[in-house]
């Protein structure tokens, strides 16, 4: 089986290769990885990568599962399947603002890598800032690009130097890391699937 497992941040988080470990997955061979990275474990390929490559892998066929945030899966953009929430790497997508930045006469400028979940948060209240896409979104506002963000909450707490501290103001969506397979894969592997799922809810049940 060909995994993607989502680490944009650096090395894979140690309780998600804990959990994927105790359901027999080969993770172990993952502990020293560091992304990108194709690392072969006996009959399974592990694909080291951001999330978006992830998705894509599994959209396209190149990889048959993945495990990646749940705020990625929101924006709806790629064919990939959700099948199970691991648990694990729980955080919070926020709406976050810099005080001494939002005016009240100008419409608020808010900056996220997630745009069609912040402006259904936005539709939903009944607000119309404008939103804008950034890579690094906690920096907007020390640029004078933005007012706010729509960002995980671990990443609003960056502490980053010469950046503003942002004030939280409404959680958009609670966020862990889940498996998703390739809908080719899912069909074509179905008992595969079924199994490495009943190990996971046990490994769960477990912890």
């Amino acid at each position: 089986m060909r995994i993607g497992l989502a680490c944009d941040a650096g090395a894979p988080p140690p309780d998600v290769l804990d959990l994927l470990a105790a359901a027999g997955l080969p993770a172990d061979a993952l502990r020293d990885g560091e992304p990108p990275a194709l690392i072969a474990a006996g009959s399974t390929t592990w694909f080291l990568g951001s999330a978006g490559d992830v998705l894509r892998a599994c959209d396209r066929g190149a990889l048959d599962a993945g495990v990646v945030g749940s705020d990625h899966l929101l924006e709806g953009r790629l064919g990939a399947a959700d099948l199970l929430d691991l648990c694990r790497c729980r955080d919070e997508l926020v709406f976050a603002v810099a005080p001494t930045s939002v005016r009240a006469d100008r419409r608020l400028r808010v900056a996220t890598r997630h745009p069609d979940t912040a402006r259904r948060y936005f539709d939903e209240s009944g607000a119309q800032p404008d939103v804008f896409v950034l890579d690094e979104p906690v920096l907007a506002p020390a640029l004078g690009l933005a007012d706010g963000v729509v960002e995980l909450k671990a990443r609003v707490r960056t502490g980053l130097a010469g950046v503003p501290d942002l004030e939280t103001r409404a959680i958009v969506a609670t966020c862990s890391a889940h498996l998703v397979a390739s809908r080719a894969a899912r069909v074509l592997r179905r008992a595969d699937f079924a199994a490495l799922i009943d190990r996971l809810r046990a490994a769960l049940e477990d912890t």
